[in-house]
């Protein structure tokens, strides 16, 4: 890795992070408000959105773009830590959501990381 890799990456790092706090607490309280029960929806939407953004960069970007895109702000925008601590969190809680965040979560990052890349090399050929 080059120093202006790792620049690239810090910078997305820059951009993904606050992305995921603003994102994650307007959706997380918006549902609380909203009496959706006791789920992670604002950590589903960004790391779903992650997802989905990584599979993009993956097929049409190379060098320092992918870098900065899927490994800095991709990578600052979703988060696994804060998934595993909600699942044990409500797991040691006995709350039914703890089975729902354990099935629906992967699920959906996988699924939508897979049409991205799907769609995004149907649109450029790749």
């Amino acid at each position: 890795m080059t120093w202006s890799l790792a620049l690239a990456v810090a910078l997305g790092g820059a951009i993904g992070a606050p992305m995921r706090y603003l994102i994650d607490s307007r959706i997380s309280r918006t549902a609380q408000r909203r009496g959706y029960g006791f789920f992670p929806w604002g950590l589903l939407v960004v790391n779903v959105m992650g997802s989905l953004l990584i599979g993009i960069a993956y097929v049409s970007l190379e060098g320092p773009m992918r870098s900065l895109l899927a490994t800095g702000a991709c990578g600052a925008l979703t988060t696994y830590s804060s998934y595993a601590l909600f699942v044990n969190r409500v797991w040691s809680e006995k709350r039914s959501s703890a089975w729902a965040a354990i099935i629906v979560m992967p699920i959906a990052c996988i699924g939508a990381c897979g049409v991205a890349v799907a769609v995004t090399r149907a649109m450029t050929g790749a």
